[in-house]
């Protein structure tokens, strides 16, 4: 069961990947790596520390902590999302690539000019990643699999039709719904919203419990992948390829939590 600290670590370490591959400050990345293998190696949950706790932690500063809270209370880091949007187009299509990370996304667009998902399984096909340090033999048989995923949840983008979200989100809420202590089970998000394509679906509940739900999305027939496992939020990978984030809430923060995790109209897919 990964913990928040390792949830965070990863988002650290992209953030780190991300800045150094974009032409950023280098020791800001560095910093933002020591941070990450700091907080990754810190035997306390981190979602238990205040801010003067998390900057008790060796190379956590007052900007990190700042990211770190912002994570653990909302699910999200404004900064990484928008150096994610820094990158080419052509990288940003091969990470969304699961199991193929930035820097490796980077190197394939440097050194290959593979620039799409299409390229990427002609390079394959024709073993040119081979000679690329890093790449290999296993690098190749987890990048097929993670672009078979993708494919499978509607196309190279990684976004599916609506009705294909609905049945699996609707599955989702079924399950979870069933569990003792559920006093409430929606889907939210661009689901919600009822856009015409969505990228991921998210499911809250309303429990004063967390873990029986977070367990439980695990375990379901139809999870292929878990991609992050807290007490906060879990997110899996379906047999299908689309990404299913669940968040619990405490009861009272329930109507609140749904308008915020569900946004405006106008809002571009969570």
């Amino acid at each position: 069961m990964a913990r928040p600290n390792d949830e965070v670590e990863a988002l650290l370490q992209e953030y780190a990947d991300l800045v150094a591959i974009t032409g950023g400050d280098a020791f800001k990345a560095r910093a933002y790596e020591k941070a990450a293998r700091a907080i990754g190696g810190f035997p306390t949950d981190v979602s238990t520390l205040d801010a003067e706790g998390l900057r008790e932690i060796p190379n956590v500063g007052k900007s990190i902590t700042d990211k770190v809270l912002e994570y653990l209370s909302t699910g999200r880091i404004p900064a990484l999302e928008e150096t994610r949007a820094a990158i080419p187009p052509g990288v940003r299509e091969l990470i969304a690539v699961p199991t193929l990370g930035p820097r490796k996304a980077m190197t394939l667009y440097e050194e290959l000019g593979v620039s799409s998902v299409e390229q990427l399984l002609d390079a394959i096909h024709d073993e040119k990643l081979r000679d690329l340090k890093g790449f290999g033999p296993r690098t190749e048989e987890n990048i097929l699999h993670g672009i078979a995923l993708m494919q499978k949840a509607g196309g190279s983008g990684g976004r599916i039709l609506l009705n294909a979200a609905m049945d699996v989100a609707e599955q989702v809420v079924a399950e979870l719904s069933r569990l003792d202590g559920c006093e409430g089970c929606a889907y939210a998000g661009s689901l919600r919203r009822m856009r015409e394509t969505i990228g991921d679906i998210d499911i809250l509940v309303a429990a004063t419990r967390s873990g029986p739900f977070m367990e439980a999305i695990t375990a379901l027939p139809y999870t292929a992948e878990v991609i992050a496992h807290g007490e906060k939020k879990t997110s899996i990978r379906t047999t299908k390829g689309l990404q299913v984030d669940l968040r619990v809430l405490p009861p009272r923060s329930w109507g609140a939590g749904l308008l915020y995790f569900t946004g405006s109209k106008d809002a571009e897919a969570l």
